[in-house]
């Protein structure tokens, strides 16, 4: 007996369970002074006993045996320890096995392992060396034993059960920084904000937003199906790619069907996402969005009267060649929310909030700043005492602040000689004549001197003939949108189409000595500008050309 305490200490030492089950047998082997023996553990089920480890000339580790069947599946189906004698002709597997192996079983004595009123699995031990059957003693033995490895594997399964959960929370917290992190940081400077509540460790939704050099304002919210680390995975890569696309394509509609392509072609199956992506323009109040299968965006204009628009689209990862359209809402000085379907769904008393209800909240919350606003909107349900059913998340635009802020941006933007003017054109020759006074008055805002503010057009106007001409190849239907902006010590132009990209290797000036008709216009764009570039676009997203023209010393 001080053999088994010793043997139950040592089986306790280690929380590793294949280590322990094969410690266990190598001593039980060595206490019982037999040839051979296995230790088998129920699955998952309960209902097959897998052998998970064995020792002797026969090796039968994962051997699968059916509760209730052979001297193993019966001992722990009754709870009972079980002697076989002469089983190569009592037990037709061991019969059939000794066949195969040569290996002969005289005999076989098993006991089940039982924790509590749980029969974890058996050991089962065969042909002590002296060749005498076992009798009571080795019964007694075997039972005690049993009981001991039985507790030692328990304890074994429960410590590695713990540090899997404990790992596992590790990963979640991990995983909850990292989505933190993804939020964008509060900007009072700016008429945006947002606020995200998990219900779990990590979050399906997320919101984001940014402000482009040109003062336009990206943003989006959205809600990942599904719950756990996959939705948590989906929702960091939707954010990161809008973040990285929003950037350079200020057409919410087009962004969405990137997004939706890539989300089709990569998440798992069954997730998707839906969103409302839009942008915001500071300076007029104008709003464009497109909402691809999410809650409806909530308007409350600067009367009062409120407004919802439904989507008209699928969300994100479903229909892969699914169209988006482009809303244009001037907000006027009014409000424009967007929330996860979390915040309508709170238990309100014997109903959820609701669409209603949530605008009765934010109707309260008007003088004080926008972030604040929301923090009292996610405190005000708390104080309902209802729980939350799912993750809560809210993001608005106050086109109120931007008004009053106006003033400031703008003035700012043209003293630290920023965004000038941007518009877009269609690839028509005839709207040349619009675009040659915008580029002359953008070049003379800048300083340039007559001479050099008219180079600057040339150049810019040819670019742009070459992009109807090549990119377009004469049609009048493609889009050109350009963006100027002041340099400390000049201009740059950036000018996008939405033809088919472009390789910027194979566009070459021709050799002047080439005397014919055509073909010099990308020498002139060299020449007359300081910089040509192609700035990189994702594929199918068209090209982007920034000119850059520099003044020459002395001009202001």
């Amino acid at each position: 007996m001080d053999f088994a305490a010793a043997l139950s200490r040592s089986f306790a030492a280690t929380r590793d369970v294949d280590a322990t089950i094969r410690h266990a047998l190598t001593h039980i082997v060595e206490l019982m002074q037999v040839e051979a023996g296995a230790i088998f553990l129920t699955d998952e089920t309960g209902g097959n006993l897998i052998c998970r480890a064995s020792a002797g000339p026969v090796n039968i580790d994962g051997l699968v045996v059916p509760q209730g069947h052979g001297i193993v599946g019966r001992s722990v189906a009754d709870d009972v320890v079980l002697v076989v004698e002469n089983a190569y002709d009592n037990e037709a597997f061991y019969a059939e096995a000794d066949k195969r192996t040569g290996f002969i079983t005289r005999s076989i004595l098993c006991a089940p392992m039982t924790v509590g009123s749980n029969r974890i699995g058996a050991v089962e031990v065969l042909n002590k060396y002296d060749g005498q059957p076992f009798d009571d003693a080795d019964q007694n033995m075997l039972k005690v034993v049993a009981s001991s490895a039985g507790l030692a594997i328990s304890n074994a399964r429960l410590a590695a059960k713990l540090v899997e959960q404990e790992r596992l929370k590790r990963e979640l917290e991990l995983a909850a920084a990292i989505q933190r992190s993804l939020l964008p940081p509060a900007d009072d400077t700016l008429p945006i904000a947002g606020i995200n509540r998990p219900m779990r460790e990590v979050s399906g939704d997320f919101y984001d937003f940014f402000q482009t050099p040109d003062g336009i304002i990206a943003f989006c919210l959205g809600d990942v199906s599904g719950k756990g680390m996959n939705a948590a995975l989906l929702m960091a890569k939707t954010a990161s790619l809008f973040r990285c696309l929003g950037k350079t394509m200020h057409d919410p509609a087009r962004l969405a069907g990137v997004l939706n392509r890539e989300i089709c072609d990569t998440a798992s199956l069954g997730m998707f996402v839906t969103m409302v992506i839009g942008i915001y323009d500071p300076a007029t109040g104008m709003l464009n969005f497109t909402n691809a299968g999410h809650m409806p965006p909530l308007l409350r204009r600067a009367d009062g009267v409120t407004e919802t628009f439904a989507a008209e689209a699928p969300p994100l990862g479903i229909l892969r060649e699914a169209r988006y359209a482009t809303q244009n809402l001037p907000l006027d000085r009014g409000q424009f929310f967007l929330y996860s379907d979390g915040l309508t769904e709170f238990p309100a008393g014997y109903d959820e909030l609701g669409i209603d209800g949530l605008d009765r909240i934010l109707a309260k919350q008007t003088d004080t700043r926008l972030a604040d606003r929301l923090a009292a909107v996610l405190q005000e349900l708390d104080e309902t005492g209802g729980q939350a059913r799912d993750d809560l998340t809210l993001l608005a635009i106050d086109d109120r602040l931007a008004a009053h802020a106006n003033g400031r941006q703008m003035t700012a933007a043209f003293e630290d000689g920023e965004f000038l003017v941007g518009f877009t054109l269609i690839s028509n020759p005839n709207r040349l004549r619009i675009l040659r006074p915008a580029l002359l008055a953008a070049a003379t805002a800048c300083g340039f001197e007559t001479e050099d503010a008219h180079d600057f057009v040339l150049g810019a106007v040819e670019a742009v003939e070459n992009i109807m001409i090549h990119a377009y190849g004469g049609g009048k239907t493609g889009e050109i949108t350009l963006a100027m902006h002041r340099l400390p010590d000049g201009i740059m132009l950036r000018i996008r189409d939405f033809a088919p990209r472009v390789d910027p290797a194979k566009i070459q000036p021709r050799l002047l000595e080439d005397v014919r008709p055509g073909g010099l216009g990308t020498h002139f764009i060299r020449t007359v500008m300081d910089d040509a570039s192609f700035i990189p676009m994702p594929e199918g997203e068209g090209n982007l050309l920034e000119l850059v023209k520099r003044r020459r010393t002395g001009q202001e």
